[in-house]
């Protein structure tokens, strides 16, 4: 953010729009200033902080909050395969819900609701805009599969389990839902919209 609101103050981005309260799309004013100067800033901050900017969560929370949901399927699932062995030994859904939170914990956009009580029913994460610009609110119930783990029953459970919570006065009153049951195991995610 401090560099942003740098090259900002130096004319080198301008605002192209607000997508909802407090996060805007920049661009670049013209093409002389991007061949001279932005080349060269997005190499000096890849170098100095030693990532690539295109996969930052920040981008991908956006992706998500437009509507684009591949960009935190692959990094959720980058996470879940990285994991040993030994990672997994009494690991369950709890923990799979942690690493999906850790994620949202950046999004300045959204209120995060872990397990929230709607109509005595307690979804695993709710996502709505701070905003009432949001284009996209979401909901996630988590499951984690393991080996001995009946996929096809979790996984038909897990549907009849979202389909409920989407027939709730708390959750039918939420704008622009969507809702997906992820399904985690050591070998990968699968994300299921209901």
């Amino acid at each position: 953010d401090d560099f942003i609101t740098l090259i900002y103050s130096m004319c080198f981005i301008t605002i192209k729009d607000e997508i909802v309260g407090g996060l805007y799309n920049f661009e670049i004013p013209n093409y002389v200033i991007k061949i001279l100067y932005f080349n060269y800033f997005a190499i000096e901050v890849e170098r100095r902080n030693n990532f690539k900017i295109k996969g930052s969560i920040g981008e991908i929370l956006t992706k998500l909050l437009l509507g684009d949901i591949e960009p935190f399927y692959n990094q959720l699932e980058e996470v879940v395969k990285i994991l040993s062995n030994r990672d997994f030994q009494g690991f369950d859904e709890k923990y799979f819900q942690i690493i999906a939170l850790s994620f949202f914990s950046f999004a300045e956009f959204y209120f995060i609701e872990s397990q929230p009580e709607k109509d005595n029913k307690y979804p695993d994460i709710l996502l709505t805009g701070r905003d009432p610009r949001t284009p996209n609110n979401y909901l996630f119930e988590l499951k984690w599969i393991k080996g001995k783990d009946n996929y096809n029953y979790i996984k038909k459970e897990g549907i009849k389990q979202v389909k409920g919570y989407l027939e709730l006065d708390k959750v039918k009153s939420i704008p622009k839902l969507r809702s997906y049951l992820l399904i985690g195991s050591k070998d990968g995610v699968e994300f299921i919209e209901c």
